[in-house]
Parts: structure tokens; sequence; C-alpha cells
């Protein structure tokens, strides 16, 4: 579950990037930038998806995500430090936002993956599952209007 919602960010993150197209050099740089990032946060994640196993214990569990946490952390970091193109600076900050909502979202379920409770933790699994498609969709919006800024 974890490696299908950190591929969903990684997919977003490298939409944007794609798409950017190029330009001149403020969005030149600003693709490079973002691709920057996106490769950062691709590393961490391919790293940390092998300690996803079907029988990691719950505390394994929860290092785990609080790793998610922190690869997502930094790249909102990076992110926040990219200087947009001139016309893109809300949209941009709606991108960083998004991601941060990501890190939020695994921040809540590893809150709620403490415990003993089967039918807790498979809710909790699911409520994270629908946070993650939540915040898939808006990427999707954001990165399509970046888009189609750059697009001119």
């Amino acid at each position: 579950m974890f490696a299908r919602a950190a591929a969903l960010v990684l997919l977003a993150l490298a939409l944007a990037a794609a798409g950017c197209g190029a330009g001149s050099s403020g969005r030149d740089d600003y693709v490079k930038a973002l691709n920057t990032a996106q490769t950062g946060l691709a590393h961490r994640f391919t790293a940390l998806q092998s300690r996803i196993t079907p029988t990691s214990t719950a505390a394994q569990d929860q290092r785990t995500l609080l790793a998610y946490e922190a690869a997502v952390t930094t790249t909102v970091r990076d992110l926040r430090a990219i200087d947009p193109p001139e016309g893109l600076g809300a949209l941009h900050q709606r991108f960083v936002g998004q991601v941060a909502g990501y890190g939020t979202a695994l921040r809540t379920a590893r809150g709620q993956l403490d415990g003993d409770d089967p039918r807790a933790i498979l809710a909790a699994q699911g409520r994270l599952r629908s946070a993650v498609a939540r915040t898939g969709r808006r990427l999707n919006a954001t990165i399509n209007a970046i888009n189609q800024k750059l697009k001119g």
C-alpha cells in the first residue's frame, strides 16, 4: 500500500517536470529544479520500498512511515527553494502545499496505526489510501494548470 502511495507522488512530480517543456531560461531552470526534487524523492522512496513486507511488524511499519514522511519533508523543502517563473508563483505554492499534504496524511496514518486492533489498523490504512488518492487528484489538477500556464 505504501509503495503505491509513494508511486502516486512520484508520478505527479514526474508529470510536472516532464510536462513543463522548454522555453525561456527561467522556465528551463524551473523544469530542472522540479526534476532535481523529483529525482531526490524517487531515490529515497526506492530505498524505502525494500522495507515494506507482508511480515513487517507494526513498529517496523511505523518507522517506514516516518521515513516516508522525512522523504516528503525533504522534497517539500527542496520545492519551496525553487523560484518559479513569473506567473506561476501561486500554482507552485499550491503544488508544494499538496505534496506537503501527502506528508500530513502519512503523519496522521502513523498515529492511527499505533495499536493492536486489526479493524482500527485496516480503517487507518483505508483513510491513508483515500487521502493519497485525493492528494493525487489535486496534484494532477495543479500539474495540468502549471503545464497549461507554461505552454502559454
